[in-house]
């Protein structure tokens, strides 16, 4: 029988966590196990996580000496406990909703293959947690069907909305470079060497407040999307992810097809290149902003190719 390991990175979120462990014990898909890597909480969430995993086999708290890592290594660090066919992080404030688990299993068994990496992800409702209510109808708006897509993406999918097979699961175990998030890497290595799939179901509820690690989500209106990429204090790249996509390419440079080394390289020179070399590049690369090739062409032309 397939199983499903939830990986948790927790700090802090006592005023959060418990309702976010309920909604996991309340999946229609029971057969997992949930992993929490607490990274130095100074409020209750430690004691919280342990009340519950005494009234829950499935939950493993799991306990090391490399104290405060920050999120992206807790995460990534919590891969190396997974076995099962399938993992997938879970943010410590989230509430799923009950057929995540289920949704996204179905969706991989269909899609993915055993030996490539691989992942799926699906959309969400931004859930505002001061007002109680839902403030957008779609988290995930942007979105990519390969590299040429992806690259210019200043991050990566949502690591709460990912489910990842245990090849990919097992390449992040091996990942030792630096980086950001763990999202980021998860979603490169599964575009440059595996399978990426959109399950177009809002699964859970993503709580936008004060203390998200990542930032909240922007709103997605047309009035909205033009306010930012009309931004010219904005810029195109930021240089924590580009310095990242660097680290990452050098890491796997010798394992990357040639035509994935072609599009880095490319992505690489951008910032360096003047304007009108700028839009040559992206129209001989085919590169985009997710599906849209005009939001990337908007924002070179308005915005600095990076922040220094």
């Amino acid at each position: 029988m397939q199983t499903v390991d939830i990986l948790m990175a927790t700090y802090n979120g006592s005023e959060f966590i418990k309702n976010q462990i309920l909604s996991l014990q309340q999946q229609t898909e029971n057969n997992w196990k949930l992993f929490i890597r607490d990274d130095g909480s100074t409020d209750n969430t430690v004691a919280i996580v342990n009340e519950m995993a005494n009234l829950d086999s499935r939950i493993i708290i799991v306990k090391d000496d490399f104290g405060n890592i920050g999120p992206g290594k807790s995460f990534i660090e919590l891969t190396k406990y997974s076995e099962s066919e399938y993992a997938i992080f879970c943010d410590q404030d989230d509430i799923w909703f009950e057929r995540k688990i289920e949704n996204l299993k179905k969706h991989a068994n269909i899609k993915l293959r055993e030996n490539v990496p691989g992942l799926v992800y699906c959309d969400a409702y931004g859930y505002n947690s001061n007002k109680g209510i839902i403030t957008l109808p779609s988290i995930s708006t942007v979105r990519a069907e390969n590299l040429n897509e992806f690259l210019f993406f200043n991050s990566g999918y949502q690591g709460c909305s990912i489910l990842f097979n245990k090849f990919l699961c097992n390449m992040l175990k091996e990942y030792t470079v630096k980086f950001h998030l763990h999202d980021d890497i998860t979603s490169l290595i599964a575009h440059v060497f595996g399978d990426v799939f959109f399950l177009d179901d809002k699964l859970m509820l993503y709580r936008q407040h004060d203390r998200n690690v990542t930032g909240n989500v922007n709103q997605n209106d047309i009035k909205s999307i033009i306010k930012r990429v009309l931004n010219t204090d904005g810029a195109v790249l930021t240089k924590l992810h580009y310095d990242e996509k660097k680290c990452f390419y050098e890491f796997y440079k010798d394992s990357i097809s040639i035509k994935n080394k072609k599009l880095f390289n490319a992505y690489f020179e951008y910032p360096n290149l003047s304007l009108f070399n700028r839009l040559k590049i992206i129209n001989k690369n085919g590169f985009k902003l997710g599906q849209y090739k005009f939001r990337l062409l908007f924002k070179t032309i308005f915005q600095k190719s990076i922040n220094k």
